[in-house]
Parts: structure tokens; C-alpha cells; sequence
């Protein structure tokens, strides 16, 4: 692949993932500028590993794998670095969209699902979003290392945790506003 080739198929990879890669980013860091330096750590891994995409999965999973290899090493730069994520009063992120469309949930509550995303440990955080995104428990799987079983059964535990949370923010909202 010439370098005009390489660079077109980076931009038609971002141009395509920006968005997805943007709350992958998020699943992983709470803060702002430190996910916003990951997003780009993933564009320039995505940049050097282009060449050597053999298509032996499909490119989503690959996209999302390399985020997620990219991401963990980012993570454990910072921790050496003594930059421990720090635990923060959810962040209402109107940059993150809603889950994977076709679940029609009112703005509120969608504000409270991400509050209550972002509040999960960092393994459930990005097994969640890449469930937003629609993977299967066989592409999460490929991208994290955990079994497709380990996954299904996260997923149940973390849709719980979810729900409980939704909930629980939408009663103490209706108690205060009654």
C-alpha cells in the first residue's frame, strides 16, 4: 500500500469509527484530556497498524481491537507515571451519544445511564460500551481476552447494576422534585 492509499484508508477508518472510538476512549478515561490524548493514540495506532490488516476478522473487530490494546497501554503508562484515576462525580457527557440506536430512552435517563456507565470499573466500562456499540459476546471476546461466557455473564451483572442505578437516580430526582 503507497502512502496515499494508507492515508486515505486512515481517514476512511476514522471517518467511519470516530464516533464509536470516541466513547471506547471514554470507557477507559474519565478525564477529558487524558481521553481526548488516548483518542489520538488510537488514531496513530490505527495509523501504523493499517499495513498489516490481513482481513482475518473483520475490520470492526480489528479497529476495536487495536483501540483496545492501545488503550490498555495508555492506561498503564499513566499508572507508572503515578496518574491513578481518580474517582469523580459522574459527568453528564452530552458529547456521548446515545446507545446504539433503536433504544429509545428520553434524554434524562439516557444522561442517567451514562452517569451510571461512568461510574463502573473500568473492565465493566468498556465490556458495556462495546455491547452499546453492537458487538456480539464473540467480537468482545476477540477484542478484550475474555471468554464469550465471561462476557455474556458481565453483561448480565452489569445490565443490573445499570438498571438499579437508573433507577435509583430517577427516584431520588422524583423525590426531590415532589
Amino acid at each position: 500500500m503507497n502512502k496515499a492509499d494508507r492515508r486515505q484508508a486512515h481517514e476512511d477508518l476514522l471517518q467511519r469509527y470516530v464516533t464509536p472510538l470516541r466513547r471506547l476512549a471514554w470507557s477507559y478515561e474519565i478525564d477529558p484530556a487524558a481521553r481526548e490524548d488516548l483518542f489520538q493514540e488510537i488514531a496513530m495506532a490505527l495509523w501504523t497498524a493499517l499495513p498489516r490488516f490481513r482481513g482475518e476478522s473483520s475490520e470492526r473487530t480489528w479497529v476495536y481491537r487495536v483501540a483496545h490494546n492501545t488503550a490498555i497501554s495508555f492506561a498503564a503508562q499513566r499508572r507508572r507515571r503515578g496518574q491513578r484515576e481518580q474517582p469523580v462525580e459522574p459527568v453528564h457527557e452530552p458529547a456521548v451519544p446515545a446507545p446504539q440506536e433503536g433504544h429509545a430512552i428520553d434524554e434524562q435517563r439516557r444522561m442517567h445511564l451514562w452517569a451510571a456507565v461512568q461510574a463502573l470499573p473500568v473492565t465493566d466500562r468498556q465490556v458495556i460500551v462495546l455491547h452499546f456499540e453492537g458487538l456480539s459476546a464473540q467480537e468482545i471476546e476477540a477484542i478484550t481476552g475474555l471468554t464469550a461466557g465471561a462476557v455474556a455473564t458481565r453483561l448480565t451483572r452489569i445490565r443490573q447494576k445499570l438498571a438499579a442505578r437508573v433507577r435509583g437516580a430517577e427516584a431520588a430526582r422524583e423525590e426531590r422534585g415532589a
